[in-house]
């Protein structure tokens, strides 16, 4: 049996019907997803996330961009 951990996302809209706090986020053991629980709207977390360029010259407002944490 896959276990499937459920977690509502305060504050977001579905991208299909616009229902509010409808959304919920989906995670298994190998996958991440997102459903509607108003329309049945359904994404897949995109799995190759693509660094981000870091600008050869710093920005005036000075962001700081963190990693996530990977959990093991």
């Amino acid at each position: 049996m896959m276990n499937i951990k459920r977690r509502f996302i305060a504050g977001v809209k579905c991208p299909k019907c616009e229902a509010l706090d409808r959304v919920v986020m989906l995670t298994s053991a190998d996958d991440e997803w997102i459903e509607c629980i108003e329309c049945g709207y359904s994404e897949q977390r995109p799995t190759h996330v693509d660094e981000p360029e870091i600008p050869a010259i710093p920005d005036e407002i000075g962001v700081i961009q963190f990693k996530p944490r990977r959990s093991e």
